[in-house]
């Protein structure tokens, strides 16, 4: 079977967080197509911070030449674009005259002709690059809600709609993505987080220690997303709270409290080694326009270690009810942890383990890929 080249318009950088947007781009060279991993085209205003600066100056070094920058991974190249970002219309005017055409040479150069397309973040940038790519195929992923993102183009739901009504297939990763696209497309399907279970099994413990003292919270750490309040009240009950992974905007004087762990940013090769020695974890999340609409992709990866979960009371996390514990304010995250020792049972920790295995990364691409090649 001749499988074609894929081209995924991601939302992210390749070295920032792993997402699905990294996996499935893993998935597909994995499988046996020739694979771009596009790093995002921006999405919103870079804002005037060392960091924000030190990732703008990095992108033009990387996009030098042809802008490719080889991965381990066979079938896989990764393309930092230059391009700038969707939002004023002199960038708009520089990206469509001037940019994306170089991006587009780039990338059928790489690519070749006709690929697949798999987008993401529905902006100008993207719809730009997918007509001109002339795709055999076109997959939206849809994995947030944009229109609430800080700092979005004021016509993200502009877009977005003109996304929906061209692409050939919509997958959703959580019911309430679900229910607003199939507003335009009835046939848009659910395909939700997922886990590498194998690599995050090690970290079960057939006899766990009831007493809990470190918790941790693995991810993005910004104050739009995420509560500082739970938090301060987590570390303030005495627990220990490592925290892996990026930084955003983070309240000031925060990693100076006692109790707070922060270890930094980790390969997700590495995660499971940053986990070790963790006795529950916690996802923290602000129930805001951001975050109403999003299955934490993490989810799984905390379920597969067997360990307790503790997270906001977000929709997709309701759900899930019977395989973790729910949180509305700050008090009630020390509440649970407090009594784990009391409400955990063996059952409770093999169930969670059991309902990782079956969303298993294997399992989500097999039902991704035979959405794509009944159209192909």
């Amino acid at each position: 079977m001749h499988k074609p080249p894929v081209v995924i318009l991601a939302g992210v950088r390749w070295g920032f967080l792993w997402q699905r947007h990294q996996t499935l781009a893993t998935l597909f060279a994995g499988a046996g197509y020739p694979t771009v991993f596009v790093e995002t085209t921006g999405l919103a205003n870079p804002l005037p911070t060392k960091n924000s600066l030190r990732r703008v100056f990095a992108r033009v070094l990387r996009s030098g030449g042809a802008g490719e920058k080889p991965p381990a991974e066979k079938n896989l190249t990764v393309y930092a674009p230059l391009t700038a970002p969707p939002t004023y219309g002199a960038f708009r005017w520089s990206n469509a005259k001037l940019l994306v055409p170089r991006v587009l040479s780039d990338l059928r150069k790489i690519a070749g002709p006709h690929p697949v397309v798999v987008a993401y973040p529905p902006t100008r940038t993207t719809l730009g690059l997918i007509s001109g790519l002339d795709p055999r195929l076109v997959l939206y992923d849809c994995s947030d809600d944009y229109e609430h993102f800080p700092g979005a183009p004021k016509d993200i739901g502009e877009t977005e709609r003109e996304l929906l009504l061209r692409t050939d297939l919509v997958s959703c990763t959580s019911a309430q993505l679900l229910k607003k696209a199939r507003r335009l497309r009835p046939d848009a399907f659910l395909n939700g987080p997922a886990v590498d279970y194998e690599r995050f099994a090690p970290l079960q413990d057939p006899h766990p220690d009831k007493e809990v003292s470190t918790v941790c919270f693995f991810g993005h750490l910004s104050l739009e997303r995420i509560d500082f309040d739970a938090m301060r009240a987590i570390v303030g009950a005495g627990f220990r709270l490592r925290i892996v992974g990026g930084l955003g905007s983070v309240e000031k004087g925060f990693f100076e409290i006692p109790g707070v762990d922060y270890r930094g940013e980790v390969s997700h090769a590495g995660l499971p080694a940053a986990l070790t020695g963790v006795d529950a974890f916690v996802l923290p999340y602000k129930v805001n326009g951001l975050t109403r609409s999003i299955a934490p992709a993490k989810t799984f990866e905390c379920l597969a270690t067997g360990k307790p979960l503790v997270t906001a009371h977000l929709p997709a996390m309701r759900d899930l009810a019977g395989y973790l514990y729910l949180a509305q304010r700050p008090q009630d995250y020390v509440g649970v942890l407090r009594n784990l020792k009391h409400l955990e049972t063996e059952e409770k920790r093999r169930a969670r383990i059991e309902l990782a295995r079956k969303n298993s990364w294997d399992v989500r691409f097999l039902e991704l890929e035979e959405a794509l090649w009944r159209l192909l």
